[in-house]
């Protein structure tokens, strides 16, 4: 991922509106390129304040760069849990498979 395409893609990694295979590609990139991670913590700094603006929580502090870290940490759980799931139902699908075609064969064999 080059960083024109990293810095397009903070504002749906923000609102959590990137697939599994864009995530991990974005935070990636954004992982190895200080450029693009201070982009994200810019626009991720901004997007909290005006949050913590909008429910008018003044009172309480926040360290935003650790919500930011917090986030990515969130982020990459929940690729690891998507993989895993990908994982799961792909040996399900062949586990499937394979019972369908032990029954053919067991089906041919008693034809036979």
């Amino acid at each position: 991922m080059n960083c024109q395409t990293a810095e397009s893609m903070v504002n749906r990694y923000i609102e959590h509106d990137l697939s599994v295979d864009e995530l991990e590609d974005f935070l990636e990139h954004v992982e190895n390129c200080p450029s693009c991670y201070d982009e994200l913590e810019t626009y991720f700094i901004v997007h909290a304040a005006m949050q913590q603006l909008d429910e008018e929580s003044r009172d309480s502090t926040l360290d935003l760069r650790e919500l930011l870290e917090e986030d990515i940490r969130r982020s990459k759980h929940y690729i690891l849990k998507m993989r895993f799931r990908r994982a799961l139902s792909g040996m399900g699908f062949c586990a499937l498979i394979a019972g369908l075609g032990g029954f053919l064969i067991y089906i041919i064999m008693q034809v036979l």
